[in-house]
């Protein structure tokens, strides 16, 4: 079974069509978008560290919990899925555990970012050097065992870096023989043109919200193999599930029915993110 995953996600990097990537967060999901018509599915550590700890996306998930998740996840079904690996749980050593557990759990593809995680005590957001994240990359590459695992390198593709080093990194990073490269919320046009001058890698884009990048057949053209637009479907189910708690107890405990918040804002009040914001400001975080 993930032999069969794996070769699907390799056959979709090496073809000419842009396909559509679900976002899946347990084992049915994984069957119902296998069965619905994905070809690709990722779970999100975003996803994860919410499923498994009911805390926002902070660095707080481990790596053997990441683990336990992608297994179930990645087993239920030869629907080929990649999973967020974060900046790897560590150094290039780290790396190399997290592609063996990862690995064995059942992925078919591993993103791998560039972004200082957890973030440094005072800093903002940071990327590492271009010497870690390649010793990081290659790390990868040299520590799986099958390769028809794909191992992805991850970099930011929005506001948080200029251009010219996007580019810059996506260079070094098709250097280091990695099977793909993943644009993360990449949303300019120009900005994927200029991306797909500099590589000839099959490219994974991760956007959120409305963009201009065009149409499957446009972004095929351009070298998109994978189009990922966020985590509708969790955040749909957790508030379906939230409205189902809440009619049930209205009815048996014949309250009035109350206002239905939004899922953003339901995920935000039951993962404590305000607690954690304050815990942030409080110790420089």
């Amino acid at each position: 079974m993930l032999n069969v995953a794996r070769n699907k996600l390799q056959m979709i990097l090496g073809s000419n069509e842009c396909n559509v990537c679900a976002s899946v967060f347990d084992p049915l999901s994984s069957r119902m978008a296998e069965s619905i018509g994905f070809s690709v599915g990722i779970l999100g550590g975003s996803i994860s560290s919410l499923m498994q700890l009911g805390l926002p996306d902070i660095s707080l998930l481990t790596l053997s919990e990441l683990a336990d998740h992608a297994r179930r996840v990645c087993q239920a079904s030869t629907l080929p899925v990649i999973v967020d690996g974060d900046s790897g749980y560590g150094n290039a050593l780290n790396v190399t555990r997290l592609i063996q557990e990862l690995e064995f759990a059942g992925a078919s593809g591993i993103t791998i970012e560039d972004t200082v995680l957890p973030r440094p005590h005072g800093l903002e957001n940071s990327l590492a050097s271009l010497a870690e994240a390649s010793s990081k990359l290659k790390a990868a590459l040299d520590a799986r065992k099958d390769e028809s695992l794909a191992v992805i390198a991850r970099t930011p593709a929005d506001l948080s870096q200029p251009l010219d080093s996007i580019l810059e990194r996506v260079d070094c990073y098709t250097q280091t023989g990695v099977d793909a490269i993943c644009a993360f919320g990449l949303s300019n046009p120009e900005t994927l043109a200029a991306i797909k001058k500099v590589t000839p890698l099959p490219l994974m884009i991760i956007s959120y919200g409305d963009n201009q990048l065009g149409s499957p057949e446009v972004l095929a053209a351009q070298g998109v193999r994978v189009h990922m637009r966020g985590h509708t479907p969790f955040e749909n189910a957790i508030s379906t599930v939230y409205q189902s708690l809440v009619d049930t107890f209205n009815e048996q405990s014949g309250s009035a029915s109350v206002s239905h918040p939004t899922s953003k804002r339901i995920i935000s009040n039951f993962s404590h993110q305000a607690h954690f914001d304050e815990l942030s400001q409080t110790y420089e975080i």
